[in-house]
């Protein structure tokens, strides 16, 4: 890999539907990421935050398992060793992205273990319930499934 330049900012995505603040590491003040927004980070900042074990970015395994935000760059997660170069080695991120590929699960046995096996933060349980408002969702096993593994009503 590159010799990376770590004052060069790069994107780190807020995968919540809220904001999230935390203090900077390198300098003074605070960060506010927007909800499902983002913001422009240095490597240096990134690499401090992970190095000092920030759970927004560290996830539930401290090595990037389930993130609330993400870093939106390759070369970045690989330094604060979260991916290697291998094509295989891919954070694991539960986003829009990922729920619809699991709304689209035919069987229902499968639909509720790939659910349970995914889905572990409360913030993701909120991603699975917009994005499955958004697709207009009408499997009513789902829907009632869904209801009972966020405890929120699907027509809220």
């Amino acid at each position: 890999m590159a010799e990376l330049k770590l004052d060069e900012k790069v994107n780190v995505k807020n995968l919540c539907n809220w904001d999230l603040y935390f203090y900077r590491i390198e300098s003074v003040g605070e960060i506010k990421v927007p909800p499902n927004g983002f913001v422009r980070l240095t490597r240096h900042e990134i690499q401090s935050q992970v190095f000092n074990g920030n759970k927004f970015f560290v996830g539930i395994d401290g090595n990037g398992a389930h993130p609330k935000l993400y870093i939106d760059d390759k070369a970045t997660r690989i330094l604060v060793g979260f991916e290697t170069e291998d094509e295989n080695s891919v954070q694991e991120i539960v986003d829009k992205a990922k729920i619809k590929q699991l709304l689209g699960t035919k069987n229902l046995e499968a639909f509720k273990k790939k659910i349970e096996d995914t889905v572990k933060l409360q913030s993701e349980k909120f991603i699975l319930l917009e994005t499955a408002r958004e697709a207009k969702l009408n499997d009513l096993d789902k829907v009632r499934f869904i209801e009972e593994f966020t405890g929120i009503k699907f027509e809220e």
